[in-house]
């Protein structure tokens, strides 16, 4: 669903993304885990058409970023980092919004509305302003306004920032759920055990270069440790290596 062949991204004379190449399935929820800085964002934005590549090539439902950013951006949902919200509006005023330009019909609109106020709990505050939010309350309302429309691939950078570990518990549910039905999951992270928990494969990300790729379990058992936050160290220190597209696609 998603290929990246030899993809660069550079801003002057830094290469954020550095010649890196990884594929996703249909159904995976495959994990980008990386420290700030290392290239997550940059590769999410090439993908969702927000910044157009250096060199290499990628493709999101066999449609090239750079051809057809147009029918890309109706392939995805995509979460950034930093969503940009708009404070006078409420949260059902920005939901209704956000699915009116992604062509959802009104009584569908309302339904999906209705459906994740009642998974997210933001009930109690959907008919307030967003910028009476908290930062947890605003991360629950980019998350539902990105994924309206249910599409067949999202892009979620960090999604579980900012959100206590009762809301993080139910994100991740959902994304488990989703990608279960048959729908692809693309999403960065910072932390291992979250990446270690939700992921069905995972690149490790350091100065712009995958320096390992495959399942948490794997990945493990290569360096025989017994966590993916030893791995992740290891890897990122250089006390250890193999071929980045080890077990990857």
């Amino acid at each position: 669903m998603l290929e990246v062949r030899n993809l660069v991204k550079t801003f002057g004379d830094v290469r954020a993304v550095d010649d890196i190449s990884f594929s996703t399935g249909q159904g995976e929820i495959f994990g980008m885990l990386g420290s700030n800085g290392a290239g997550k964002t940059t590769t999410m934005k090439v993908l969702a058409c927000l910044l157009k590549p250096t060199g290499g090539t990628a493709l999101v439902d066999n449609l090239d970023v750079m051809k057809n950013p147009l029918e890309v951006k109706g392939k995805i949902g995509y979460l950034p980092e930093m969503p940009a919200l708009f404070e006078k509006l409420t949260g059902r005023e920005f939901m209704a919004m956000m699915g009116t330009l992604r062509g959802i019909g009104n009584d569908v609109l309302e339904n999906r509305v209705d459906q994740y106020t009642k998974i997210l709990e933001f009930d109690d505050f959907l008919d307030l302003e967003i910028g009476t939010y908290s930062k947890g309350m605003r991360q629950r309302i980019a998350f539902a306004s990105s994924v309206l429309h249910e599409p067949p691939i999202l892009i979620l950078d960090e999604p579980t920032s900012g959100l206590d570990p009762r809301y993080a518990k139910i994100v991740k549910g959902w994304i488990r759920n989703y990608a279960a039905s048959g729908k692809t999951v693309f999403m960065s992270t910072h932390v291992t055990e979250i990446a270690d928990d939700l992921c069905s494969r995972v690149a490790i990300i350091h100065k712009g270069k995958i320096v390992g790729l495959d399942t948490p379990s794997e990945l493990k058992n290569k360096l025989q440790v017994n966590t993916l936050e030893d791995v992740f160290v290891a890897l990122v220190e250089g006390r250890a290596a193999f071929g980045p597209l080890t077990g990857g696609k």
